[in-house]
Order: C-alpha cells, then structure tokens, then sequence
C-alpha cells in the first residue's frame, strides 16, 4: 500500500517544480483555445495568411535572436553563484541583442516589399514591432530563470495568453488587428521589467573573455537548433516528393502533437538550469547527487507514465483534435512517443553538458541527429511511407540519445568520483 505521506513529502518538495509545470501547461492549452477561437473567426485565406506571419515571426525570432537567449540562463546562473549578479552575461547578452536587432531593423527596410508580397500582406513594420516585443518577452523569461524566479517567468506568460484570449474574444478583428492585438497583449509583458534587481545587472561593464564564452555559446546553440529545427522539414520533404500532400498532412498532424510533448522536456531544463548551474560553480556535489541520481529518475519515471498514457488513447486523442479522417495519425503518433520519451531523458544530459561547458558536444550530437533522421527518411518512407518517416525520427532520437548519455554518464561519474564524493562513503 502507498505511503499517503510519502506521497504528500514528495509534493511538498517539488511543490515549485510542480506548479511550474503546471502553469507552462497552461500557457499551452490557451494557446491552443486561442486558435481555436482564431480559426472560427477568420476566413480560411485569412487564417493561411495570419499562419504564415506567425511562421515568418518564429522563423525569424529563432534564428535571429532566440540563438541566443539561453547564455542568460546558463552563464547568468553561474555568475550569480559566484559574485551575486549577473552583470557581465547580462550586457555581453544586450551586445549581441543590439547587434541582432540593428541588421534585423535593416534587413526589413530593405526587404519590405518582399516581407509583404510573401506574407500576402501590408504588415511587414506591424511583424518587426511583434519581433521586437517577442525578443522583450523571452528577454525577461530568460532573466528571472537565471535568478531563480521560475513562477515569475511562467506568470509572465500567462499573463500576456489572458489578455490575448480576452481580446480576441472581445473584439472583432482581421489579420491586421489580430497581429495588433498580438502585440499589445505581449507588450503588456514589459510591466514585469519592474520586477528586475539593479543589483543583478549594475552599470555597464564589459568583459572581453566572458563576452567570447556567451557568443561561443550562442553560436553554437543556433549551429545545434538549426539542424532539430530542419528535421520536421525534411521529413515533409521526403514524404512529399516519395508520396503525396494528403500523407504530409497525416504525418504532420501526428508530428505537430508529437513536438509539443516532446517540448515539454524543455520545462525541466528551464526549471533546474540555474540551480544546475550554481551547484556545479559552487561544487555543492551531495546536491548534484541527489538531483542526477535521484530527481532524474523520478521525474524521468513520471514522464514515462504520462507518455504511456498517451499512447493508450492515442486513437481518440487523434479524433477529438483532428477527426476520424487523421485516423492513421494514431500509429505515427505512437511510434514518434517512443522517441519522445528518450528526448524527456536527453534533456537532462543537455543540461549537464550546457552548464560545464561542453555545449560543443552537445550540439554536435544535435546534427548529427539532424542529418540522420533524414538519411533514414529516405531509406525508410521509399518502403514504409509515413510509418518509415516516424520511424526514422524514432531511431535518430534514441541513437543521439544513447551517444549522448554515454558521454554524459562516463563525465558525471568521473567528476563526482574524483571530488571524492563516492570515496567518502567508505
């Protein structure tokens, strides 16, 4: 029989853990009744327009800016552990943002014209003061995980999700006033700009070596991330060119669910990678113990069931969202979890490897998953179709899983060894 209190102590603490989990999910499913309402209320033309300056904006804010936006996470953390702020990673960070920003600015001047006959709209200045607001949004998401404040970062989302869901629930709109009420509902966000201590990012201050770490950093996140960004892509590809569009959209129906619970890995990365990050720095190893051989296989176990229970009422799962005429997309969708239950373990090695300075090998891992999962796309989709396309997926996700976690075990048991933290027990 459980242990009721038992039960309650591990709620107890991870009761922080839990309710940011919870309200990240949150942001999810009113993501998801805000296009519902977005969808019903456009005409399909406009929805398709509105959808591709949604992809434009994401497109851009990823490998414009978001490259860069975990330096704050992962070397803030480490240098607030040290000297109680995070001063030099914060404006090392602006440098780059300002860059980013200036050849972004000029790049939409120059390409206006182009930006609004691909949108099929006059929006183009309307989509740089979304982009804008966006990179504002993920600025302060990314400080207040970097000092700890993981509730804040997720409120900070949920309250820019409300007001967007009452605004368009309110008022009448077309694409343009709907990319307006975009970014007045996110602007909202800034307020929260408040909620910054002068003492985490003090006066200007510019160091030459730290700055090379955060761009080092940077630019190899956007070398990993580009190629998972590209995966999804290629897999369209291939289906397209062996099969036909109606194939495409089964796989993608089932793929589009498969990337959202596989993204949720990315909530236990947020969460932990500042106190991660301090531990280390501080050489707290009793506390990395308990997190790499303890938290990590519970929340990892809990990730397993959730995963499961997927794959149980996948069929219906499929049927409510989509209909009964995405019914194949039940097989793929279960076949892409298993995948996705090794991406919930891979998260944890990234979290180690990003906070000791071995992001190269992790992002290298990255493209070579990138690159495999299309080598197998084509093996595969030629004999298997979509099935083969989930499948190849699948199979590059555990090999890159299973590389990695070589690695990352051998380090971890070397690094705790050698502190003398496994010796100390005899």
């Amino acid at each position: 029989m459980i242990n009721e209190e038992r039960i309650i102590n591990f709620i107890k603490k991870r009761k922080n853990f839990i309710l940011f989990a919870v309200l990240r999910v949150l942001v999810m499913i009113m993501s998801l009744i805000t296009n519902i309402f977005i969808v019903r209320k456009l005409s399909v033309n406009d929805y398709g327009i509105f959808s591709v300056a949604l992809m434009f904006v994401g497109l851009v804010t990823t490998f414009g800016f978001n490259w860069s936006s975990s330096s704050i996470l992962y070397y803030g953390s480490r240098e607030r552990a040290k000297t109680g702020t995070i001063n030099k990673t914060f404006w090392a960070r602006n440098i780059i943002i300002a860059v980013s920003l200036a050849a972004t600015t000029i790049l939409f001047v120059i390409f206006r014209n182009q930006i609004n006959n691909y949108i099929g709209l006059d929006v183009s200045f309307l989509i740089l003061i979304w982009l804008y607001v966006s990179v504002a949004e993920d600025y302060l998401i990314q400080y207040f995980l970097a000092v700890k404040k993981q509730l804040t970062s997720s409120m900070l989302s949920i309250t820019a999700k409300i007001i967007y869901l009452f605004m368009i629930f309110v008022f009448t709109y077309d694409v343009k006033t709907l990319i307006l009420l975009n970014i007045i509902s996110h602007a909202t966000v800034l307020l929260y700009l408040f909620g910054i201590k002068k003492s985490d990012i003090g006066k200007f201050e510019f160091d030459k070596d730290w700055f090379k770490e955060i761009l080092n950093f940077s630019l190899w996140q956007l070398f990993g991330f580009s190629g998972l960004y590209f995966i999804n892509f290629g897999d369209t590809a291939v289906i397209k060119y062996f099969m036909t569009t109606e194939d495409v959209g089964i796989y993608n129906a089932a793929y589009k669910l498969f990337n959202a619970i596989a993204g949720f890995s990315y909530i236990i990365s947020n969460y932990y990678a500042s106190s991660i990050g301090s531990y280390f720095t501080a050489k707290q190893y009793q506390k990395l113990k308990q997190f790499f051989y303890r938290e990590r296989f519970l929340i990892f176990a809990l990730s397993v069931a959730g995963h499961i229970l997927v794959i149980l009422f996948s069929r219906p799962i499929i049927s409510i969202l989509y209909g009964d005429r995405y019914s194949q997309s039940a097989l793929i969708l279960n076949i892409l979890m298993v995948g996705s239950i090794f991406s919930f373990w891979g998260v944890f090695n990234m979290l180690y490897y990003n906070t000791n300075n071995m992001h190269k090998i992790n992002q290298t891992i990255n493209i070579f998953r990138a690159f495999f999962n299309i080598f197998l796309d084509i093996i595969l989709v030629k004999r298997y179709g979509v099935i083969g396309a989930a499948t190849a997926t699948t199979i590059a996700i555990i090999t890159s899983t299973i590389i990695s976690t070589y690695y990352c075990e051998a380090s971890i048991r070397k690094l705790l060894n050698v502190d003398g933290l496994i010796k100390a027990k005899h």
